[in-house]
């Protein structure tokens, strides 16, 4: 390996020549550890007050500690060895070119960022896949995209489109500068496939390129060019009101297969049914396949209603009819969509009846009945049909057409 000394002045120096040791003599030196290549690097340097300086977008595959060395390897498989790394401090997110300081920290607190404690002997590993962020550390996603039999995919860390679980109190960078992803700009939306579902990109996320914070309409302006970034990122912060969100592209449906990203542990819901709505013209609504059925739900359960009825916004109501007045909303989330997924989990106290209406069409219609225990265990009940018979008190006939001529059949009582 060969050696390269420096001077005795206070040198600020970047490592990056493969099967290199760079040697700091006197003077307070700083070295910028920037990743590009799949290099080797050693840094010894015993003399003056140094600084290892990670600068902002800095990526961290994986670190070890011993009690006087560490070991980082970035995500382009550059290696930097830092030996007497106990003498040196850590400054995170600066960078000396700029004249920026970052964060600084001893080296027992550069190992605490990671999750570690130097030991005393042997060696320990820290947290791996890290991103310099905010003079901080993030959670590091690595985002490609690769065609599967459904059509292109978001892969997540080498995983196909995965759930995510995130906490509150973090923050998480998706990196999207593989080549794979050039254009395929990635957003968080609280709906399944955001933009595409009628939904929208949430507001604590952020869109960076090339170190600068762009809009999302910036970011996706410059994804729509065929080209690969050095530096581009989403930055989402999650809020302790968050708890279930949607990863998606802004460019293309489908591309995460409705892949959630869950907060602070947040177990999603039972879905008791998922019930298709669409519309047979101004007549009538569809709902799985059956016009303007009886549909009865129970209190305590959750129901989804995806609905793909255009011009025809689907309503839960208190009371039958066109409009949106009297819209039921407690519980329910999307109400009056016609193009998207209603969420309904039936309160405790929610009336025996309610209704669905078209905001248009008085005649698409239909009654919600509201139970506590379905023992029927049906949730749609067809109401086109004709009965043979008439209900209640009074009588039912069938008429009967024969050659032309109409037949009476015996009148049959109902007591």
């Amino acid at each position: 390996m060969t050696t390269q000394n420096y001077s005795k002045l206070s040198d600020i120096i970047v490592p990056t020549n493969d099967t290199f040791t760079y040697r700091g003599l006197a003077g307070d030196d700083t070295y910028i550890l920037t990743s590009d290549t799949n290099a080797k690097v050693d840094i010894v340097d015993t003399n003056g007050n140094n600084t290892i300086q990670l600068p902002e977008w800095s990526k961290i595959k994986s670190i070890v500690f011993t009690s006087d060395a560490v070991r980082l390897t970035c995500t382009d498989m550059t290696v930097f060895t830092i030996n007497g790394a106990d003498k040196f401090s850590y400054d995170i997110g600066g960078n000396k070119t700029n004249n920026e300081i970052g964060k600084i920290l001893t080296f027992s607190e550069f190992a605490n960022l990671f999750g570690a404690e130097v030991p005393e002997s042997g060696q320990v590993s820290g947290n791996d896949n890290k991103i310099i962020y905010d003079d901080s550390l993030a959670e590091l996603l690595n985002v490609e995209v690769k065609k599967e039999d459904s059509g292109n995919k978001f892969y997540i860390n080498g995983e196909l489109s995965p759930d995510l679980n995130f906490s509150s109190n973090k923050t998480y960078v998706f990196d999207q500068n593989d080549e794979t992803t050039s254009k395929h700009p990635l957003s968080i939306s609280i709906t399944k496939n955001g933009i595409h579902d009628e939904g929208s990109s949430i507001q604590n996320i952020k869109f960076f390129v090339n170190g600068y914070n762009r809009s999302e309409d910036e970011y996706s302006g410059i994804f729509s060019n065929d080209e690969t970034f050095d530096n581009a990122f989403v930055v989402y912060n999650p809020s302790s009101d968050d708890n279930l969100l949607y990863y998606y592209c802004l460019f293309h449906s489908g591309m995460a297969n409705d892949a959630k990203i869950l907060i602070d542990g947040f177990e999603e819901e039972t879905i008791t049914a998922s019930l298709a709505v669409s519309n047979n013209g101004a007549a009538d609504f569809l709902i799985s396949n059956k016009s303007d059925p009886i549909l009865t739900l129970e209190r305590g359960k959750t129901y989804e209603f995806d609905v793909n009825s255009p011009g025809h916004p689907f309503w839960i109501k208190t009371v039958s009819s066109s409009g949106t007045e009297d819209s039921y909303m407690d519980g329910i989330s999307n109400n009056g969509t016609s193009n998207g997924i209603i969420k309904f989990k039936v309160p405790q106290n929610a009336p025996d009846q309610l209704y669905y209406n078209c905001q248009f069409h008085s005649a698409m219609n239909g009654i919600i009945k509201i139970v506590d225990t379905n023992l029927s265990g049906a949730i749609v009940t067809d109401t086109s049909s004709n009965s043979n018979t008439g209900g209640g008190y009074g009588y039912g006939y069938d008429l009967i057409l024969t050659d032309n001529t109409i037949e009476m059949p015996p009148i049959s009582y109902d007591i």
